[in-house]
């Protein structure tokens, strides 16, 4: 099995094809959604929910059988129909990012960029993304995560995001930007995030910013 190098993408805008209108196809579509993507489908026929998405005008649906054209100058392609042998000849025929719900071993190796789609938690600015062999796990960990990172993380990133605007803004010596910076995210801010809550870190973080 090849190894995954993990690596977020921008998605916002993009024409991303989902081939498929069943359930899977519909989690896929859902996921797609939360970052911004473009979205057309690509099916004979669609489930109720992937129904109601189109008649909202949230994606755009082609009913009709696959043929190469359909994913021409896509940034993402998603083969998610129940036919293994569409679902291949998609992985032949895309030239750019291609996920397939296919097995690993099942997959032909060709030569565009074959993606996996992890387990997703979002909270705020925190992105946990979990890949495993077996989905089934990865889901368990990501709930895991769920409750080892929580609202308090996400305060602490946004809080994060606007000090370290007024951190650049104020001071011009990069060096001592990044002794700061190290200071307001380290492992001792962090233990005491978790142990105490976001009010008692950001009092941390501000009694070491007067010290500066």
């Amino acid at each position: 099995m090849s190894k995954f190098f993990p690596i977020f993408i921008d998605i916002k805008g993009k024409k991303c094809v989902v081939i498929g209108g069943g359930a899977v196809a519909e989690r896929k579509i859902k996921t797609l959604l939360k970052y911004g993507a473009y979205i057309t489908v690509i099916s004979p026929n669609i489930t109720d929910n992937i129904k109601k998405l189109v008649e909202k005008d949230k994606i755009e649906y082609i009913r009709k059988n696959y043929s190469k054209s359909d994913i021409k100058n896509a940034f993402l392609v998603i083969a998610a129909t129940s036919d293994s042998r569409i679902n291949t000849q998609i992985l032949k025929d895309a030239k750019f990012l291609v996920n397939s719900v296919e097995k690993k071993e099942t997959v032909i190796k060709t030569n565009n960029i074959e993606f996996i789609v992890p387990a997703i938690f979002e909270k705020g600015n925190l992105k946990i993304a979990v890949s495993t062999e077996y989905p089934a796990l990865s889901r368990i960990i990501k709930e895991e995560l769920k409750h080892t990172y929580g609202k308090e993380f996400a305060l602490y990133l946004k809080f994060l995001k606007k000090l370290r605007k007024e951190i650049k803004e104020k001071i011009e010596d990069s060096k001592k930007r990044q002794k700061l910076f190290k200071k307001i995210a380290s492992k001792k801010i962090v233990s005491i995030l978790r142990q105490y809550g976001f009010k008692r870190a950001k009092e941390e973080i501000d009694r070491i910013i007067n010290e500066v």
